[in-house]
């Protein structure tokens, strides 16, 4: 009886570990896949071309990363058609779908921020200068957002604070405004001419960042800001900001607080921060801190992080969680070019899903909306313009019709006014 016992008292416990272990690899593996929370958001506002409308949506997990590899069976839309109706599902076929690599992306304007401090020359985690592996990531860029095609417009600037033996590079309009086509060869030429510079400045990382900010905040320029009643589709402006430093000028606080509510002004300017180098933990790590390092770490001695180390990730993830952008961090030339390619993605990586009106009444306002697994958007408003093209059977009658009154109103008169000229001859 006792060796029974035994035999079912490890049957038992085999069975009980091997259930936790299936709901362990459960709650570690799979719920977090289930458990992420997307955003489905229909951009700029629907196109209609007389009965025919086309969307563009972004879906998004709950950090704001972009969602790709989704199929036209995730998608589900919804048209209201008056104020008092529920809103009912219009089936689009499946060509009518397009993902994001296949879509024209939209216009977009893009200012690369590309840090040119002193520690840039630092070698990353790979053994490649900072500077290079910066450079050579933004090159893999500008070539992915060439052949996505559309009209993306990047333009690249250097920042760094000059000093007595440094001329700096300074960032006003016109380094701002320098901007080419994704792919042209002007913009490949001016990144041979960056590699060829020696970063010596040293990094002020909130006044560069404020002046492209109003720069692309300028609401008088028809190329980031097309007229209301244009029909020119709406640009995304973005800034990535590029650097391996920390802000060293001034009153941090007091300025981070003003760069903070510019960008809260402005939140129709996406802005995605990149930091290049160790992580506040590896240099806790690396000088025996005991703790991941911050600011007061920095200075000199075997407890000290030294300057041209301290990588400020804690602001670089707050300037982008303020504007719905995307914080990232990397070590090394490779890690750096994968998150442009994500920068990119959240930038242009929209669904396009194009159906037909189930109801198109000439200056009628209907409004769309789109859910896609479950996750719901927020509805759109549009309005058919033109009168949508009459079907087969209606031309018809009318040609039928028209004849006829042809007929009526020219024939049959001529006619009788021939019959009539006949008669007086013969008299």
């Amino acid at each position: 009886m006792k060796k029974k016992f035994t035999v079912l008292s490890i049957i038992t416990v085999f069975l009980t570990r091997g259930l936790s272990l299936t709901l362990l690899f459960w709650v570690c593996f799979l719920a977090p896949v289930f458990s992420q929370t997307k955003k489905a958001e229909i951009t700029g506002t629907p196109t209609v071309n007389e009965d025919r409308v086309t969307v563009r949506i972004k879906v998004s997990q709950e950090n704001d990363r972009p969602v790709m590899g989704l199929s036209d069976t995730d998608f589900q839309l919804f048209v209201k058609l008056s104020p008092d109706q529920e809103p009912e599902e219009v089936i689009f076929k499946p060509q009518d779908w397009r993902s994001p690599e296949n879509t024209v992306p939209p216009p977009a304007w893009i200012i690369v921020l590309l840090d040119m401090s002193n520690s840039m020359l630092q070698p990353d985690s790979k053994g490649q200068t900072r500077i290079d592996g910066a450079i050579q990531a933004v090159r893999e860029f500008t070539d992915l957002a060439a052949e996505r095609g559309g009209n993306t417009q990047i333009s690249i600037v250097p920042f760094g604070e000059g000093g007595a033996s440094c001329e700096g590079y300074e960032v006003k309009n016109e380094t701002l405004n320098q901007f080419f086509l994704a792919g042209d060869i002007k913009l490949q030429n001016y990144l041979d001419y960056l590699d060829d510079l020696i970063p010596c400045a040293s990094t002020n990382l909130y006044e560069p960042l404020k002046k492209a900010v109003k720069f692309l905040a300028d609401g008088s320029n028809t190329s980031f800001y097309p007229p209301e009643n244009s029909e020119l589709p709406e640009p995304r402006l973005s800034v990535i900001l590029l650097s391996d430093g920390y802000h060293n000028r001034g009153k941090e606080q007091e300025e981070f607080d003003d760069l903070s509510e510019l960008l809260r002004r402005n939140n129709q300017i996406i802005v995605h921060t990149l930091g290049y180098g160790s992580t506040p933990e590896e240099l806790g790590n690396k000088y025996k801190l005991g703790r991941p390092a911050t600011r007061q770490d920095i200075g000199v001695g075997d407890k000290k992080v030294p300057e041209k180390e301290f990588v400020d990730q804690k602001r670089l993830a707050e300037i982008a969680n303020l504007t719905g952008g995307i914080a990232e961090f990397s070590g090394n030339a490779e890690d750096i070019a994968e998150n442009l390619q994500l920068f990119l993605d959240s930038l242009l990586g929209e669904y396009e899903i194009t159906y037909t009106d189930p109801k198109p009444e000439r200056g009628v306002k209907h409004d769309v909306m789109v859910e896609v697994q479950s996750i719901k958007s927020e509805s759109e408003p549009y309005t058919i313009r033109l009168t949508p093209p009459l079907s087969v059977k209606s031309r018809l009658i009318m040609t039928i019709i028209l004849l006829i009154l042809l007929g009526i109103g020219g024939i049959i008169p001529f006619y009788f006014w021939g019959k009539h000229l006949k008669e007086e001859a013969q008299n």
